[in-house]
Formats: C-alpha cells, sequence, structure tokens
C-alpha cells in the first residue's frame, strides 16, 4: 500500500537525519567538555578544586533547600 502522503515521509526522514547529526554533535561536544575538564584538573590544586566544588555544592543547596526531602 502506497502513503497517501510521500511528502510527510520525506520530511520525517530528514528530520530523523538531523536529529541524529544533532545526537552526534552533542556526542563531540560533551567529549570535548571532558577532556578540557580533565586538562583542568591534571593542572589545578587539590585546593583549588575543593573551593570550586563547595561553590557548586553551596549553590546547589541555596538553590533547592525549599525541596521537601522524601
Amino acid at each position: 500500500m502506497k502513503d497517501k502522503n510521500p511528502l510527510k515521509i520525506r520530511n520525517r526522514k530528514k528530520f530523523l537525519k538531523e536529529l541524529a547529526d544533532d545526537k552526534k554533535r552533542n556526542s563531540e561536544d560533551n567529549l570535548r567538555f571532558v577532556k578540557l575538564r580533565a586538562e583542568w584538573l591534571k593542572r589545578s590544586s587539590n585546593e583549588e578544586w575543593s573551593k570550586r566544588q563547595k561553590l557548586l555544592i553551596d549553590s546547589i543547596y541555596k538553590r533547592n533547600r525549599h525541596l521537601k526531602l522524601r
């Protein structure tokens, strides 16, 4: 049975290809970020790393303190 609207199928294929391309680009960006972060960690002192972790954790707690724990 032929599809009644071949344009719709073509657009869906194009959409899926664009989605796959975006996924690949996103994966590459994530890998680049991880590599840059690893390089920063190698160059940084434990003290600097600890300070940044504290800032991150404190900001998360401050932002979410109104949420109830279950």
